[in-house]
């Protein structure tokens, strides 16, 4: 918590530190740059000297205004170097962690990896996706793990729900492929497409989802039963 007000005051010094001492100077870069610092002073100069009356723009105002510009030039990359640290401290995983979106988005990465390794089974069976995920292990998937995950910081983890059977890569990439088995204490569920797409969503847009995975279901099966 101390580390945040730190960088944001001192984040330019500890940037130059560490730069500088890699600095390496590029003449012809450094004399375009003065050349056209001068350019661009002595046309002001001039310019301005016509179109006030002669004698009444000094050259120590086109020096001052240069000189403004070369302030907001600096500034504007001293802006640009703050929120690059700040937004590096809020990617760290510790703040990531204590924001409680460490553990979700670990659960979206592998939701999102069982759809590949679906994916990526169909284009190996005629477009078909697996009716188990068993049935890409091992020749696809490795490690079991991603078939699992848990939507909250500290809970144990769950299988993901699999509803690709059935499914081939030419269907409506919207549709639902896996989830987590329920929503999280804020009310929020991890879902993955049939397109590869992973997110963490609200609970009621997934029931939305969910209700027109049904609605296909019964459509393709209606042997199912009437959709709930």
């Amino acid at each position: 918590m101390l580390e945040l007000p730190l960088r944001v005051l001192f984040g330019w010094l500890f940037y130059l530190i560490e730069v500088i001492p890699r600095t390496q100077t590029n003449v012809e870069l450094l004399l375009c740059s003065l050349g056209a610092l001068l350019l661009g002073m002595t046309g002001m100069q001039w310019l301005m000297s016509r179109l006030r009356a002669p004698n009444r723009w000094p050259w120590r105002w086109s020096l001052t205004w240069c000189g403004i510009l070369i302030v907001m030039f600096s500034t504007s990359i001293a802006a640009v170097g703050i929120v690059h640290q700040v937004g590096w401290l809020f990617r760290l995983p510790g703040w990531i962690e204590m924001g409680g979106m460490g553990t979700q988005m670990k659960a979206v990465n592998n939701a999102k990896q069982v759809v590949l390794a679906a994916r990526q089974y169909a284009s190996e069976h005629d477009g078909k996706f697996p009716e188990v995920c068993a049935e890409m292990m091992p020749e696809i998937v490795a490690d079991s793990r991603i078939f699992w995950a848990t939507v909250d910081r500290g809970m144990p983890l769950e299988p993901l729900v699999y509803a690709g059977a059935g499914m081939r890569d030419t269907d409506d990439g919207s549709l639902l492929v896996v989830w987590s088995p329920r929503p999280s204490t804020s009310g929020r569920r991890v879902i993955a497409r049939l397109d590869g797409s992973a997110e963490v969503i609200r609970e009621k847009e997934f029931q939305t989802l969910l209700a027109a995975y049904r609605q296909r279901l019964f459509r393709h099966n209606p042997a199912a039963g009437t959709p709930r």
